[in-house]
């Protein structure tokens, strides 16, 4: 019987650390690398809702726009107030967006 209750305790804590531990990343790296190799690169690199790194299987299509996400549990967060992460997500885009080189300048030297 001890054997038993001890059982269902750990069941339980290991239930309970899982709900309140809250989102846990779950990025497969091969997902992320057969992406890259299909030539199928995602602009978007983190979570608009935790601001982690996406899992490119996670996603909700949100109009017209694909928006990825680094866990199951972020896209309902996200669809309670999309335009808050939206908004957070174009910030991160643009802060993330690779920037334009400087025209390089020839010099000319005589000779």
């Amino acid at each position: 019987m001890k054997h038993l209750t001890i059982v269902l305790l750990v069941g339980v804590a290991v239930t309970v650390f899982g709900v309140v531990g809250g989102c846990k990343k779950e990025t497969p790296q091969p997902a992320r690398e057969a992406a890259a190799a299909a030539g199928t690169e995602i602009a978007q690199k983190l979570c608009p809702v935790m601001g982690d790194p996406i899992n490119p299987e996670i996603y909700v299509d949100y109009q017209g726009r694909r928006i990825y996400f680094c866990c199951s549990m972020c896209p309902e967060t996200f669809k309670k107030d999309p335009e808050k992460y939206l908004k957070k997500l174009d910030e991160q885009m643009k802060e993330t967006a690779p920037q334009a080189a400087p025209a390089e300048h020839e010099s000319h030297h005589g000779g």
